[in-house]
């Protein structure tokens, strides 16, 4: 048995793609269905309509229907218990009121290569404009974008003290159970002392895998420290020194001036091997336009060279008589001068982590060199006493050299922050530390007394630091 259903449609007939030749077969559940239907519409009456409208047709059941009209479709045929297949509907009607739009969902994927996942991406040029340059500044362009590089920074490094030594005593002639005064050799701090760091690098490209190369060569030095300090004896009291209290000249006066000396310089050839930022990423300002950006991102880097460093250390003391009347120097004075010679040659390694961003970079860089020292120091003391009022009389004339190969260290650390103000030019600012161990210092070799002969002792160390602050540019 087949079926005709007269149904009220909404906005005209349907269309004629909704027709069906085929002959479909009602099954039970079907025929259950409309059964139902059909007894729901005689126990509760006609459909309701309103006012100024006709009643919709009865529901008809008939066979060979062939036209949809009226608002009315067809059902032909028994019905098949497979679904029927899809067909595609028509585009819907425009109602009054609504708003079409022909922006596509979504852009293909070959339009979406390149573009940031993050989602405060979106709005990166506004809300943070201090993160994001607003005008393109790839990895390409911003950084390591020549073949030479250089940097000129200035330094003020302060230097730790010397040997703490007694080197001179003031005691009371006329009162020998008065406290014994002791004046030491480091003397006062140190003043900042200026120098450089001159840094000169070609760019190797990257290699197999996609780091950075580079040869470069630093100056690092130029410092000079100066130091002077002396004393005056008290009242009833004279000076002697304990580096030898038989010496003519250095015992029994009533001054005593020190100096002392010290400079550092070194050179460096490496070769550094670091890491390359990740891929760009395109950003898209509000104005629509896009613009494309580097990747923030940890640079490690390794440093593999040789180094070279020269310390020079130069100590001076001097004894006179000031109480009036004075002696003049011909008859009553002393000198002592000591002289320190280091040169240390050795491998450096070294590493460097950089976090980089657009404009602004900061990080840490440190190196090591363990060293082979080749350290040598003179030293000589002059002194005369022909009054008779003090004693020892007589010359004193001593001089001494030494020399030893020995094991030394060089290590330095920078903590630095950067600022590209072009694609070629950043503004650098740090603070460093230098440490340098196993050299000769001046206020080691003290040995006015001739105690042993080429007395040298290399087991000094010295400690620098201080502000940097230049800047670094390619081309």
């Amino acid at each position: 048995m087949t079926m005709k259903v007269r149904v009220g449609a909404v906005g005209g007939p349907l269309p004629n793609s909704s027709r069906s030749n085929r002959r479909v077969t009602v099954n039970r559940r079907t025929t259950f269905r409309l059964a139902a239907s059909l007894a729901a519409v005689v126990w509760c009456g006609p459909p309701l309509t309103t006012r100024g409208q006709e009643p919709l047709p009865p529901l008809v059941l008939a066979e060979d229907e062939g036209v949809v009209s009226g608002g009315s479709f067809v059902l032909e045929g028994p019905v098949a218990d497979a679904p029927l297949p899809a067909q595609s509907l028509p585009a819907p009607a425009a109602v009054p009121g609504s708003i079409l739009s022909d922006v596509p969902v979504a852009a293909p994927p070959a339009e979406l290569v390149e573009v940031s996942p993050r989602a405060s991406d979106a709005l990166r040029i506004d809300d943070f404009a201090f993160d994001e340059m607003p005008f393109e500044a790839s990895s390409g362009r911003w950084f390591w974008s020549g073949g030479w590089y250089a940097g000129v920074e200035s330094m003020w490094m302060d230097r730790s003290r010397n040997n703490n030594e007694v080197v001179v005593q003031d005691v009371d002639v006329v009162a020998p159970g008065r406290r014994t005064i002791n004046y030491q050799a480091y003397g006062q701090p140190f003043d900042l002392a200026p120098g450089a760091r001159i840094t000169l690098g070609r760019s190797l490209g990257p290699d197999d895998v996609g780091r950075d190369r580079a040869l470069e060569c630093i100056y690092y030095g130029g410092m000079s420290w100066a130091d002077n300090d002396g004393w005056n004896a008290e009242q009833d009291g004279v000076l002697v020194t304990p580096l030898n209290y038989n010496a003519p000249g250095f015992n029994g006066g009533d001054r005593y001036t020190t100096s002392l000396k010290s400079d550092f310089n070194s050179w460096e050839f490496n070769y550094k091997i670091r890491r390359r930022l990740g891929r760009d990423q395109m950003i898209m300002s509000p104005g629509g336009d896009w613009t494309r950006h580097a990747e923030r991102g940890f640079l490690p880097g390794l440093i593999v060279g040789v180094r070279l460093a020269h310390i020079n250390e130069f100590w001076n003391m001097q004894s006179s008589q000031l109480n009036p009347p004075p002696t003049p120097p011909a008859e009553f004075g002393g000198v002592y001068d000591i002289t320190a010679t280091n040169w240390l040659l050795g491998m450096n390694f070294g590493s460097e982590l950089i976090s980089q961003n657009e404009f602004f970079y900061w990080g840490l860089r440190g190196r090591v060199a363990p060293a082979i020292n080749f350290a040598s120091t003179h030293q000589q003391g002059t002194g005369i006493n022909t009054d008779p009022t003090i004693e020892p009389q007589g010359v004193t004339d001593t001089m001494e050299s030494g020399s030893q190969t020995g094991a030394g260290f060089l290590g330095d650390l920078t903590i630095l922050l950067g600022w590209n103000i072009t694609p070629n030019f950043s503004l650098q600012a740090g603070y460093d530390f230098l440490w340098v161990a196993g050299m000769a210092t001046a206020t080691r070799q003290f040995s006015l007394n001739n105690r042993q002969f080429e007395d040298i002792d290399a087991g000094g160390q010295t400690f620098y630091q201080g502000l940097s602050f230049g800047f670094l540019g390619s081309w």
